[in-house]
């Protein structure tokens, strides 16, 4: 269950993440999930249903990730700033922040599991119009092997040969309200190299990653809806065992976008937590 929570926050961050950023923008985002591993879930104890706030104010960003599960409680959050290329991991349950500058992430205490990632952003040339505004679709594929991944009750090479595949849509809005400031903030977060560390801090290695983050941060505007289908390819029986349980689809939509002023506390480490560098 540790890996469905996980790959969810894989695709928030694909969700989620030069030019000179002019306003503040908070983003909220809602992602279900059905059938599949989302099945599995819902049998022992629900399906993770993530509500995904970003925050942007100049050169500086804070998402904070609500698992929304009786399964997965409590809140992830990530700040980041493009300036001193620093990410700040903050673990709620805890109270520490765990600090880390540009692609270096903090060292792990045993050696990270590797996923490779690889993947591809295309725009359609179709338009909808969606909850008032006028979007472009761009076709996502993702390919994610699973071969080194283990852990817990699951024995040294099961996942061998095991990938995981991603098709779907996204639907971006060039005039949606913050859409500009958007855009230019992730080209910054990639620019600064501030993806790998954000994701090393979760002790994952993700080559891959930051190529497929530079692909999506060169989409114009807003992603207002995203669409994917999960399935799994590969042999041997954890990969027949996976394709029993279908192809999960996971929705990723903005709920709401704001423009209001945001306070500058918001990128700060709250009082009372532990520094980790």
């Amino acid at each position: 269950m540790k890996r469905w929570s996980a790959t969810l926050l894989v695709l928030a961050v694909c969700a989620a993440v030069g030019d000179v950023v002019h306003a503040d923008v908070t983003i909220v985002q809602k992602t279900t999930a059905e059938g599949g591993m989302a099945t599995m879930a819902q049998a022992q104890g629900g399906v993770p249903t993530p509500t995904i706030t970003t925050r942007i104010k100049g050169s500086k960003g804070r998402t904070d990730v609500e698992l929304n599960s009786p399964m997965f409680p409590g809140q992830i959050s990530t700040i980041t700033d493009g300036d001193s290329k620093q990410v700040i991991m903050l673990d709620h349950n805890q109270k520490t922040a765990r600090v880390s500058t540009g692609a270096a992430a903090p060292a792990p205490n045993a050696p990270m599991p590797t996923v490779n990632i690889e993947g591809a952003v295309t725009p359609t040339g179709q338009t909808q119009t969606i909850d008032g505004m006028k979007c472009e679709e761009y076709t996502l594929t993702t390919s994610i092997d699973l071969s080194s991944m283990g852990g817990g009750q699951m024995p040294p090479g099961a996942m061998q040969g095991v990938t995981m595949v991603m098709k779907g849509s996204m639907w971006v809005a060039r005039d949606a309200p913050g859409a500009a400031d958007y855009a230019a903030y992730q080209k910054a977060m990639t620019a600064a190299d501030l993806l790998g560390a954000s994701m090393g801090a979760t002790g994952v290695s993700l080559p891959g990653m930051e190529k497929m983050a530079k692909a999506m941060a060169a989409v114009p505007g807003l992603p207002v809806l995203t669409e994917m289908t999960m399935s799994v390819e590969g042999q041997g029986q954890m990969a027949d065992m996976m394709r029993q349980m279908g192809a999960m689809k996971v929705t990723t939509r903005v709920t709401s976008v704001k423009t209001d002023a945001i306070a500058d506390d918001a990128f700060k480490v709250p009082e009372g937590y532990q520094v980790i560098k």
